[in-house]
């Protein structure tokens, strides 16, 4: 018989105790869990889950009443999504009033309300945790006045439609059938219904003009006496050897091209309208070269190929009509000759770019992500640019939009009297830059702006360039007799963003002197908003005081044994501290002046 206390049956004690104790802790843990999200659940009854934003704007803990009228008084003053319709290399922009649309904040509201409360526990679980740990995004619809949107679609329609024509035997004469265009301005209009839905409120939207081809009418034969009795004009086609590219003018359209029947003479005003329209057609930009210099080995490479345009002569297309209509011809030839680009790739070894010229730095660390990022898609866009000599640069040229469209985040911006979220936050790092290597470099500014008021990441005040495409600009002039390579070099890492210019180096010295501050202008005192997202006795510092001021700063410029001397002059307006304070606590009587 088996012993009762052999240790094949003796149970631990201690093995035992602990077991207990790992099951009750994991019991407490599961019980402190549920407890924890029946508080959440509880506290958050009738309000947002925190975490949860709208078009960028936090909602945390706000009844929809709430939610809704922060909503009103934040993204009213933001623009509206710009509408583009486009088709074949073409743009038609719709005006805001045109489309009359806004953004549905209700509809917002209602939907980030409902965030986390599916009614599938788990899943509504998993919801509010992330939206508490990482935020969630609410997206706010734009609502569009479908009339209005259908009417505008109607009206570029208009100008585009075109009936096809058939093909026509007139004598001799054999003018091709040409298919005719129209636009589908219901799957137009839906298709900007449906892009319009798919971004925020400060995305710019681009949707497709839909256009149909119309098959061209059956085939016609006039015979030769029909047409000398329908007119006493000829046919006339005018051709280009571009693309083979050819229009019949019909003996109606002579007529009205016609100054004078008896004998046919041309009205020359007439004549040059209608070549006008056969240029935008015809004509095409050159694009420049992109390119690259090597400063150790001094060689420059291709980043991007040039090509020739094309343009219509329409003076000396002109003259060649008229010689064929005197001399009662059939054709005319069209005069279409080549545009070549300011920065030729086949022309490297003339340009000069051999060395440094000038360079500029500034310095972004610390920066958001956001804004980091808007500092490296900016910058890239100038990579390989070249300035001809005499030639200007020009920022907003280079850049064009500044839209999410174009790979811009939502950062902060100067918006009116008040820093805002809003596109391209950084990008005026990127220009503060480039103005810094020309201005440093002697080069003539053509436009220049400083911002409202003096910002800190631009070290010292006076040495700034803002920009606000399309309309502030930032520009100066190559008035080197070589070609002038912009070089971006973005440390992001490091937080340090130079420009390099590569040229051939002026005979010039450039000296610029420290910014003469004056007529400084304390700002006014703190202003104290209320925001009932924030506990009782909680402040939050949303902007920082800048005192008023102008600076001026003088550049000296020893050329060729010649001293000129120049002067940057920049106003900044005061900025006033603004803080936001939690419901119910005091604030900060301001001090009378003394």
């Amino acid at each position: 018989m088996q012993n009762a206390l052999t240790p094949s049956r003796r149970i631990d004690p201690i093995r035992r105790t602990g077991f207990d104790l790992a099951a009750l802790f994991l019991l407490l843990l599961l019980f402190a869990a549920i407890a924890l999200f029946a508080g959440w659940s509880f506290w958050h009854t009738g309000r947002i889950y925190t975490g949860v934003n709208v078009g960028g704007v936090q909602l945390d803990g706000l009844t929809r009443t709430q939610a809704y009228k922060r909503l009103n008084e934040t993204l009213y003053q933001f623009p509206l999504p710009p509408v583009t319709l486009v088709y074949d290399n073409q743009q038609w922009p719709l005006e805001t009033t045109q489309v009359r649309a806004r953004a549905d904040l209700l509809d917002a509201v209602n939907r980030a309300y409902l965030f986390g409360r599916s009614g599938a526990l788990l899943t509504d679980g998993v919801d509010q945790l992330r939206a508490a740990t990482r935020r969630a995004e609410i997206t706010p619809q734009v609502a569009v006045d479908q009339e209005a949107l259908r009417a505008a679609i109607t009206e570029i329609a208009a100008s585009i439609n075109r009936p096809g024509m058939g093909e026509r035997t007139l004598g001799d004469v054999v003018v091709a059938a040409q298919p005719g265009v129209e636009v589908d301005v219901e799957a137009t209009m839906q298709g900007v219904l449906g892009a319009l839905q798919n971004v925020g409120v400060y995305t710019m939207v681009q949707a497709p003009l839909v256009i149909h081809t119309v098959a061209p009418p059956p085939s016609v034969a006039i015979a030769a006496p029909e047409v000398a009795a329908a007119s006493s004009f000829a046919l006339l086609v005018l051709r280009s050897s571009e693309d083979d590219f050819a229009v019949a003018l019909m003996p109606a359209d002579l007529r009205n091209l016609a100054l004078s029947t008896a004998p046919l003479t041309l009205d020359e005003a007439k004549v040059r309208a209608y070549l006008a329209t056969l240029a935008a057609q015809l004509d095409r930009q050159p694009r420049d070269a992109r390119l690259r210099f090597d400063p150790d080995a001094g060689a420059v490479t291709v980043l991007t190929p040039s090509f020739a345009g094309r343009q219509l002569d329409v003076e000396a297309s002109l003259a060649a009509i008229q010689a064929a209509v005197a001399n009662g011809a059939k054709d005319a030839q069209l005069a279409v000759g080549p545009v070549a680009p300011a920065v030729d790739m086949n022309r490297i070894a003339e340009m000069g770019i051999r060395e440094l010229v000038a360079s500029g730095t500034t310095y972004f660390a610390g920066s958001s992500a956001s804004r980091v990022r808007n500092v490296e898609v900016a910058a890239a866009q100038f990579e390989g640019v070249v300035i001809p000599p005499d030639g200007i640069f020009s920022f907003n040229e280079i850049v064009r939009d500044v839209s999410s469209a174009n790979g811009f985040e939502d950062s902060l911006v100067i918006w009116g009297d008040r820093t805002a979220v809003g596109v391209g936050g950084g990008v005026c790092q990127v220009s503060t830059t480039v103005f810094r290597a020309a201005y440093e470099g002697g080069f003539p500014l053509v436009e220049r702006y400083n911002h409202g008021y003096v910002v800190d990441w631009y070290g010292e005040p006076g040495m700034d360039a803002t920009i606000f495409t399309p309309t502030v600009d930032f520009r100066f002039r190559n008035d080197t007799d070589a070609y002038l390579l912009i070089d971006p070099v973005v440390d992001s890492i490091n937080g340090v963003i130079t420009f390099n210019f590569y040229g051939t180096r002026p005979d010039r010295t450039v000296t610029v002197s420290k910014p003469q501050i004056t007529d400084v202008i304390k700002p006014e005192p703190p202003v104290y908003t209320v925001d009932e997202a924030l506990a009782a006795g909680q402040t939050k510092q949303v902007e920082w005081e800048k005192a008023g001021m102008s600076a001026l700063v003088t550049r000296t410029i020893v050329e060729n044994g010649a001293t000129r001397t120049d002067i940057l002059k920049s106003l900044y307006q005061p900025w006033r501290a603004v803080y936001l304070v939690g419901p119910g606590t005091p604030v900060p009587t301001p001090k009378a002046e003394e």
